[in-house]
C-alpha cells in the first residue's frame, strides 16, 4: 500500500513537470542606455519652468519647500508655504539623478555618475557649489540586469544618464 502511494506521487510530479513546457517569449523587453557626453553632463544642470510630476521619487522637505526627485531627469521645487495650494516654482533639471540630500543650503545630488553642490540660498539663480567627476558607479538599468549592458557600444566619453524600456515583438 505504501509503495502505490509513492508511485502515484511520483507520477503525479512528473504530470506536473512536463505539463508546462518551456515556451519563447512572444513579447521581450530590456532596457536600452541613453547617453550624454561628459561635456554636456557637467553643463546639464540648470533651473527651468515647472514641469509635471511624471515618475516622482524621493521627497524631501526643505523649510516651506518639498524638493521632489523625477527620477534620472532633476528635482522639482514646491513652495509649501500654505500646504492647501502648493505652489511649483521650478525644475532644476539635472541629468541622470536618482538621490539627493540637503544640508544648509546645499543640495547634494548625483548627476550620473558625479556628485554636485547646488547652492539653494537663491532659488532664481542657483549655483554650482562644486562638483566631484565618477563620484558614483555608472547607473543600472531598473531591472538590474547589468550583464546585458555593453560599454563597446557606448560614444566615446560618455555616461549614462538614463534607461529606457525597449520592446522586441
Amino acid at each position: 500500500m505504501k509503495n502505490t502511494y509513492v508511485y502515484l506521487l511520483l507520477l503525479v510530479s512528473f504530470q506536473f513537470l512536463s505539463a508546462c513546457p518551456m515556451q519563447e517569449d512572444l513579447y521581450h523587453s530590456y532596457y536600452e542606455p541613453v547617453y550624454m557626453s561628459r561635456t554636456q553632463l557637467e553643463s546639464s544642470i540648470r533651473m527651468k519652468p515647472p514641469q509635471q510630476l511624471v515618475n516622482p521619487g524621493k521627497i524631501y522637505i526643505y523649510g516651506s519647500y518639498l524638493l521632489i526627485n523625477e527620477k534620472y531627469k532633476g528635482v522639482h521645487i514646491i513652495n509649501n508655504t500654505n500646504p492647501a495650494m502648493p505652489e511649483q516654482l521650478g525644475f532644476l533639471q539635472v541629468p541622470g539623478n536618482i538621490d539627493f540630500a540637503v544640508k544648509k543650503q546645499v543640495l547634494y545630488v548625483d548627476n550620473a555618475v558625479d556628485l554636485v553642490a547646488v547652492n539653494l540660498q537663491d532659488l532664481e539663480h542657483i549655483t554650482i557649489a562644486k562638483r566631484i567627476k565618477d563620484a558614483f558607479p555608472p547607473l543600472t538599468p531598473p531591472d538590474g540586469r547589468t550583464g546585458m549592458v555593453s560599454s563597446a557600444n557606448a560614444p566615446a566619453d560618455a555616461v549614462i544618464v538614463s534607461w529606457e524600456l525597449k520592446t522586441n515583438n
